[in-house]
């Protein structure tokens, strides 16, 4: 009888975050300028939002940067230095805790590229990408697949 591999939806994603260390993120009192600087010149299109205390106060992106500007009646990309990633950011990107289960993390990734990773106070620990996730789920099911095939070899086999 072929060994029972775990479910991969019910297991914890704290394996597949990437650490705070590796992660660029930006601070809410730092300008609409620096911030869009830093997202242009890492080749990101958004980044988390982190406070003094190492909370996720949200996410911000390029595109909402350039929204919060087109939205004001004295549209001037010269004045990104007058405002702060705090006017312009997305805050309804919180976060989950690291030892939240794969389907739940699977359901939050379904419309977003990344999700802040927290811990019970509400620090940021890193991120989980959707591509992360999307590579597991691949070597998940090539694993049982080549396990299933050696199983159907085998019993193929037996007289």
């Amino acid at each position: 009888m072929p060994k029972k591999v775990p479910n991969l939806f019910d297991r914890e994603i704290g394996p597949l975050v990437i650490p705070r260390e590796e992660v660029i993120t930006v601070h809410p009192k730092w300008t609409l300028e620096r911030a869009l600087l830093v997202l242009t010149r890492k080749g990101f299109s958004s980044v988390p939002v982190i406070d003094d205390e190492g909370k996720v106060d949200g996410v911000i992106s390029k595109t909402d940067i350039l929204d919060f500007m087109l939205n004001r009646n004295d549209f001037d990309l010269s004045r990104l230095s007058e405002f702060h990633v705090h006017h312009a950011m997305n805050q309804n990107h919180s976060g989950i805790l690291s030892n939240s289960i794969f389907s739940f993390a699977f359901d939050v990734l379904l419309d977003r590229s990344y999700i802040p990773i927290i811990d019970l106070n509400n620090r940021f620990i890193g991120i989980l990408t959707r591509r992360v996730l999307m590579e597991k789920m691949i070597a998940f099911f090539q694993l049982e697949f080549l396990e299933y095939m050696a199983e159907r070899k085998k019993e193929s086999r037996i007289p």
